[in-house]
């Protein structure tokens, strides 16, 4: 067997996960021990927090497949059972948020977005986006394959945090629960991201220029001003959460041609 059959044979195998993936969680979410013991309000805050960004998965792929992403068989084939596991996944945080004397994360008026003029291009209309991606090629792929590999390392983050801040034995189990699921879209986001940054330049530039100054996780420039704030702050406050930044900058600079100051401007947009 070459190296090359060798490194083939073990790439993610995205057939597999299409048939193994995780749908409707509701049977394993033991509800009713909520009842005697309910979630902090900061707990429920955050758990809100992520619910909607979980949610938002239709957004993310249209953003994706106006650009030359969609002609990937492989990635695309992949996107969709991520997105179907990401729905149950939101599905699941509704559920509980519900148990918790909320209301689903999608419901109310979440206040007005934060005006940071670096972000304009995140909010870039499909139409927009797909017209300046005719410029941007195939590279343009290995951007969002980097990009969802980083969102992966912050919402895992979150979630550990959410763990820790909730102390509810309950919580603990879905979260590892959903921490397993998104488990494995790291590791394909890991693999692809790994390989075209390593393959091309032009995608490692075109990553840096992203990264330096995207909005993290990914979706949060249509959540509002103040829900970022508590998420930022809760998250990546103070001494522990500075850590937690400097850990996910570290490890963005340590991908296949990015730098230590692309590395420090993720770590810093976390904390913002």
């Amino acid at each position: 067997m070459t190296s090359t059959d060798a490194t083939s044979s073990a790439r993610f195998d995205v057939r597999a996960f299409a048939g193994t993936a995780r749908g409707n969680l509701r049977p394993e979410l033991q509800l009713e021990a909520y009842d005697g013991a309910q979630l902090s309000a900061e707990a429920v805050h955050l758990l809100r927090y992520l619910g909607r960004l979980e949610s938002a998965t239709m957004e993310q792929l249209r953003n994706l497949l106006v650009t030359a992403t969609h002609k990937d068989a492989r990635v695309t084939a992949f996107l969709v059972t991520w997105a179907f596991e990401k729905f149950w996944i939101a599905d699941a945080i509704d559920q509980i948020l519900v148990a918790n004397g909320s209301t689903g994360a999608q419901v109310g008026d979440e206040g007005a977005p934060r005006s940071d003029r670096s972000e304009a291009a995140e909010r870039r209309g499909p139409i927009r986006r797909a017209i300046l991606a005719m410029g941007q090629g195939v590279p343009l792929t290995g951007v969002h394959m980097t990009t969802g590999l980083v969102d992966e390392w912050v919402m895992g983050t979150a979630y550990a945090r959410l763990d820790a801040l909730a102390g509810h034995p309950t919580l603990s189990t879905t979260i590892d629960t959903i921490r397993s699921i998104k488990s494995r879209h790291e590791s394909f986001f890991a693999e692809e991201a790994r390989r075209r940054l390593a393959d091309s330049s032009k995608t490692v530039r075109q990553a840096s220029a992203h990264l330096a100054l995207a909005a993290w996780p990914i979706g949060a420039v249509d959540r509002s001003d103040a829900d970022r704030t508590f998420f930022e702050q809760t998250v990546f406050g103070g001494a522990d959460g500075l850590q937690r930044a400097t850990t996910i900058g570290n490890r963005v600079a340590e991908l296949p041609g990015l730098t230590p100051q692309i590395g420090d401007a993720v770590a810093r947009k976390l904390r913002s």
